[in-house]
């Protein structure tokens, strides 16, 4: 028997089920991945912007620190280990260091956290950022 060189298309591996089902898992498909997508911005953009929801404290020769935003502080030595605790986390061992130009007595820093400032209850209420250094500094 002769032919002219044509052969039936092999078939690859198909989904098995009728069309339809494969265009409905298809879009499925793409709607599970279109909400990770957009899920961050989403996230994002939602909750009050007018108060923090919770804040560390820290917790360092039996007086607390709270968690203060400062802008960029310059660390200096060494203090010690200080424990962490607050927002749902487990109270946890940190490291801690001087603010540069204040007293130990009323503020801290974390290595690992350089735009925050830890503060004693209390001291310089109602600062915040560039004023909080200058009163953490005039005090101290």
């Amino acid at each position: 028997m002769s032919t002219n060189g044509s052969h039936p298309r092999p078939t690859g591996w198909r989904m098995p089920g009728s069309r339809r089902t494969r265009l409905a898992v298809g879009a499925a498909t793409a709607i599970v991945i279109g909400a990770v997508l957009v899920a961050p911005i989403v996230l994002l953009g939602t909750g009050s912007t007018k108060q923090k929801a919770c804040t560390t404290t820290i917790l360092y020769q039996g007086q607390r620190y709270i968690e203060r935003s400062s802008g960029r502080i310059v660390e200096a030595i060494a203090l010690g280990v200080g424990v962490a605790s607050g927002c749902g986390t487990k109270p946890t061992n940190v490291d801690l260091r001087t603010v540069q130009g204040v007293s130990a007595v009323r503020a801290i820093a974390l290595a690992s956290e350089p735009s925050t400032v830890y503060v004693r209850s209390g001291v310089c209420p109602a600062k915040a950022r560039a004023a909080l250094l200058t009163c953490l500094r005039a005090s101290g």
